[in-house]
């Protein structure tokens, strides 16, 4: 396994700018919230292709995907647009080409919703189809931890922010998909859930009441083991009886939602509802709890967050991307869905204690 520490060096302007404006100045300049949210944003590409990355061939205009400048600058617009919906101070983000990318849909941000999220945390990783995970956030964190559990797969990013004095650690995912052979990606999945779990157990030796955050895209539903045994983040559901796991290292948040509303992602193929992407939080950050953290999770602020636009005639997330499809002749043609993602973002708001 492979760990590196990165100083984040940041504009001076920019620095001693954040210093004094709230970090939530977007939602009322109230400093004791915090809105944390994760989504997939679905290949995320520029149009250029990059000779050191086989995978953004097809992200060309010549390419699979038809991928034009103008429909990058859509694309870009449609991100925005949901992205200050949510309001994030923190956002993590996977399926991300590049730095050029995260730089670009900043400053869409900046131009198109007059939102702003100045620190970019990235590095280029080794996954085979060139995508890595990022995060943008409005204050710089005060360390970033990337770890390599496999090779040629996505790296896990660990960002501590500390903002008034109160420490938080998001830990940013994007596990292995379920293309190719199941059994290998079952065994690179749990790999990399064991890293994660590892992880978090060595900062909660070390600090025992660390503010601790999980998110991203895990490719396996919340109650499947490699997330509830391998990672030990049990489900958390307050309707049960308010009982906690025992053996829960983090606590899911998506438990508090119904089964039928779990859904991040919809598989078309099966016609079924994924929960692939969810936050999980530790033991002191949840609501209630006798012991708590610097933060804890606002009283029903879970959710997984949707715009009317971002979803299709049946309610599925709405896509940005070319398909082919028989039309009634059964003559197959291609045409573009400029949607949003194919996954739903996850959001909640936490709130600083007492």
């Amino acid at each position: 396994m492979l760990s590196h520490t990165r100083t984040l060096l940041l504009p001076v302007l920019i620095a001693v700018v954040l210093a004094w404006r709230p970090l939530h100045a977007a939602a009322g300049d109230d400093s004791n919230r915090l809105v944390v949210a994760s989504w997939n944003a679905e290949n995320l590409f520029d149009p250029y292709e990059d000779p050191n990355n086989p995978g953004s061939k097809d992200f060309t205009p010549s390419g699979w995907t038809r991928w034009t400048p103008e429909r990058y600058a859509e694309k870009l617009e449609h991100l925005a647009e949901v992205i200050a919906a949510m309001h994030p101070d923190v956002l993590c983000l996977v399926e991300i080409e590049n730095r050029r990318v995260l730089n670009d849909l900043v400053q869409t941000l900046h131009d198109k919703q007059h939102y702003e999220m100045p620190v970019i945390l990235h590095r280029e990783g080794g996954d085979r189809r060139g995508i890595d995970v990022a995060m943008l956030a409005r204050l710089a964190p005060v360390s970033t931890n990337w770890l390599a559990p496999v090779p040629e797969q996505r790296d896990l990013l660990f960002a501590k922010f500390v903002i008034n004095g109160r420490p938080l650690t998001v830990c940013l995912n994007h596990w292995k998909s379920w293309m190719g052979d199941a059994n290998e990606n079952i065994r690179i999945r749990t790999t990399e859930a064991q890293a994660e779990h590892d992880e978090i157990v060595r900062r909660m030796q070390a600090e025992p009441t660390a503010a601790i955050l999980a998110t991203g895209d895990f490719n396996d539903n919340v109650e499947r083991e490699t997330l509830t045994r391998v990672a030990s983040f049990a489900l958390y559901q307050p309707s049960a009886g308010g009982a906690l796991s025992p053996t829960g290292l983090l606590y899911n948040l998506s438990g508090m939602l119904p089964p039928e509303r779990r859904g991040t992602f919809y598989y078309g193929k099966d016609r079924v509802w994924n929960s692939f992407d969810s936050i999980s939080v530790c033991r002191g950050m949840l609501p209630g709890a006798p012991v708590p953290c610097a933060w804890q999770v606002a009283t029903n602020s879970y959710e997984i967050f949707s715009l009317p636009q971002q979803r299709d005639a049946d309610g599925h997330p709405l896509p940005f991307h070319r398909v082919r499809k028989k039309d009634a002749d059964g003559v197959v043609r291609s045409t573009y869905m400029t949607g949003y993602s194919d996954h739903f973002p996850v959001r909640v708001v936490l709130q600083a204690t007492p």
